[in-house]
């Protein structure tokens, strides 16, 4: 059986994805600020909860393996 590979037509990009005509100037910076957003509070999550098993470690007397 044989894969068919071959590129047959390419969509070339328009610019900013996020600056559509459907979508306004505020509306795109909203649109990419939504994931930053989204990343920074699972970064700061994380952070939050290492923080605290380090601390509960230190309190059982818990070394690393």
């Amino acid at each position: 059986m044989k894969i068919d590979t071959e590129i047959r037509s390419v969509t070339q990009p328009l610019g900013n994805n996020f600056l559509e005509p459907s979508n306004s100037a505020k509306e795109a910076s909203g649109l990419r600020a939504a994931p930053r957003r989204e990343i920074n509070d699972t970064r700061l999550l994380k952070e939050q909860l290492l923080w605290e098993l380090a601390e509960k470690m230190a309190h059982r007397n818990l070394r690393e393996l």
